[in-house]
């Protein structure tokens, strides 16, 4: 039971990782562009 408790809890806590890394990485210039002019186009 502990062995899955932790095995639950590092997973959950690598997919917070990569989630955070990945909400923080830099746009590429061209997508960030595309974005922009959506948004004013709207």
């Amino acid at each position: 039971m502990r062995r899955t408790m932790l095995t639950l809890l590092g997973a959950v806590f690598a997919f917070g990782i990569l989630t955070a890394s990945y909400a923080t990485a830099e746009l590429p210039v061209t997508a960030s562009v595309d974005i922009q002019q959506d948004v004013t186009a709207h």
